[in-house]
C-alpha cells in the first residue's frame, strides 16, 4: 500500500465534485427558463451597490490566507503544542459551511433548471407558512438550507444535494461556531453545552476527511464559477438575439479577465437594461429584481406611438437603433431572416 497522499486525496474529491456541480453550471439548455435568470444566478444579482460591500471575495480571500497558513512550516518554538494546523483547519471548516454565497447560487441554479426563477432569498418560497412569518426575525438555518437544496436537487434528478453529507455535520459546526471543543492527544472532543448530555468525540481520521472534502467542495465551486464565466466571457463583443417580439439583443459583458461579469441587453429604441458587477461594485440600470414573478425585470423605455411590423418599439417606417455594444461604437443590428 503507498504512502498518503492528501494533496491526492483532496483533488480526487474536488474533481469528482466538480463533474456532479457541472450540470448546474453549464446547464445542457440555458435559454428555455431564461438565460436571464441564470446569469442572475451566477452573478447573485441584488441591486445598485458601492464598492465594498460584496463579502464574497473577501470570503474568498479569507479561505485561500488560511489554506496557505495551513502549508507554512512554523517555528517550534512559537508554537510548540503541534495542535495549530488543526485549529486552522477547524476554522476553514466553519467558514467553508457558513459562507451564504455557495448556498445561494447552488439553490438558485436548481430553481433555474427547475423553471421556478430566480430571486435574492432562493429559499423563501420553500419554508413553511411559520418559517415565512418568521424569517425576517429568525433567518434561516444552515442545516435548513442543505435540506431545500436536497429537496430541489433530488427534484432536478441530480446528486448535488449528497454532496454536504459527505462534509457537512452539524455537530462539528457548532462546536467550532460557539468554541465549545477540545484538542486532546486521542480525538477532537465537545461538550455541546453545559451539561454535557449531548457530547461527542471525532476521531483525528474523521475530523480530516471532513476538513478535506469541505475544502474540495469549495475548490470545485470556485472552479466551477470561474469556468461558467470565462466559457460566456468568450462570447464577448457579440450580439446575440434574446427577445424575438421586443427584438431585443443581448451582450455578455466581462471584466479584464474577460470573465462574464454582467450583461445587457440592446433594445431597438436606443435603450438598454444592463448588470454589471465588479470590485467597484455593482451597477444596474433599466432593471430590477422582481421577487414576486421571481426574475430580473427588463424596462425597455418608450414604445413607439404608431409601431411598425418589426418591434413595439420602433415607429412604423423608421430604422432600429441600437446602442453601442460595450466600450465600443458598434451598433449591433437584428440579424435577418
Amino acid at each position: 500500500m503507498g504512502d498518503y497522499d492528501p494533496e491526492a486525496v483532496f483533488e480526487g474529491h474536488r474533481d469528482r465534485f466538480i463533474k456532479i456541480l457541472e450540470p448546474l453550471f453549464l446547464p445542457d439548455d440555458p435559454v428555455s427558463n431564461d438565460i436571464i435568470r441564470y446569469f442572475a444566478s451566477l452573478l447573485r444579482v441584488l441591486g445598485m451597490e458601492d464598492k465594498g460591500w460584496d463579502p464574497y471575495s473577501e470570503s474568498r480571500n479569507i479561505l485561500n490566507d488560511l489554506n496557505r497558513l495551513m502549508k507554512l512550516e512554523l517555528p517550534e518554538d512559537r508554537f510548540p503544542d503541534d495542535w495549530t494546523m488543526w485549529r486552522l483547519g477547524l476554522l476553514l471548516y466553519s467558514h467553508i459551511v457558513e459562507m451564504d454565497a455557495p448556498y445561494e447560487v447552488i439553490m438558485n441554479l436548481l430553481r433555474f433548471r427547475l423553471g421556478n426563477g430566480y430571486s435574492p432569498n432562493p429559499y423563501f418560497d420553500f419554508l413553511t407558512a411559520k418559517e415565512q412569518k418568521n424569517f425576517s426575525k429568525n433567518g434561516i438555518r444552515t442545516g435548513r438550507k442543505i435540506e431545500l437544496i436536497k429537496q430541489l436537487s433530488k427534484e432536478a434528478g441530480l446528486a448535488v444535494g449528497q454532496l454536504y453529507d459527505e462534509f457537512y455535520n452539524s455537530r462539528l459546526r457548532n462546536a467550532v461556531q460557539h468554541s465549545d471543543f477540545i484538542l486532546t492527544d486521542d480525538d477532537f472532543r465537545s461538550r455541546s453545552g453545559i451539561s454535557g448530555t449531548k457530547a461527542f468525540k471525532l476521531t483525528y481520521g474523521e475530523l480530516d476527511t471532513l476538513i478535506t472534502k469541505a475544502k474540495a467542495f469549495i475548490a470545485a465551486f470556485f472552479q466551477l464559477d470561474v469556468d461558467a464565466r470565462l466559457v460566456w466571457g468568450a462570447r464577448k463583443g457579440q450580439a446575440i438575439p434574446y427577445d424575438s417580439h421586443y427584438k431585443g439583443l443581448m451582450e455578455v459583458l466581462v471584466d479584464d479577465r474577460d470573465m462574464m461579469c454582467g450583461f445587457a441587453v440592446h433594445w431597438p429604441n436606443n435603450s438598454q437594461s444592463m448588470y454589471r458587477r465588479t470590485e467597484a461594485g455593482a451597477e444596474m440600470v433599466n432593471c430590477m429584481v422582481d421577487v414576486k414573478q421571481a426574475t430580473v425585470e427588463l424596462w425597455v423605455d418608450l414604445y413607439a406611438q404608431k409601431p411598425g411590423t418589426f418591434s413595439p418599439l420602433v415607429e412604423d417606417g423608421a430604422d432600429p437603433v441600437y446602442t453601442p455594444l460595450d466600450k465600443s461604437d458598434v451598433r449591433p443590428t437584428w440579424p435577418k431572416a
